[in-house]
């Protein structure tokens, strides 16, 4: 394994992620990290973006013909 860098934990067990770290996957204020324990017992973690509103959004196909009505009444069939 290759060390980039290492941290101390604070009090609270609060840590600083090192910038080469926050470079290298960009990690930002949207990151969130997931913690896990692989199946040889050691500790994994992963880097993703928070999902927001506009990245939902993006994922539905909306050409614009239904009206509201017709939307709330799609969900009642």
């Amino acid at each position: 394994m290759e060390v980039l860098a290492n941290t101390k934990v604070y009090n609270n067990y609060q840590t600083a992620i090192p910038k080469e770290m926050r470079e290298k996957f960009h990690i930002d204020k949207e990151t969130v990290i997931e913690w896990g324990i692989d199946d040889n017992g050691e500790p994994q973690i992963k880097f993703r973006k928070k999902v927001t509103v506009d990245d939902v959004l993006g994922m539905i196909d909306d050409d614009g013909s239904e009206s509201s009505v017709e939307l709330k009444r799609s969900i009642y069939e």
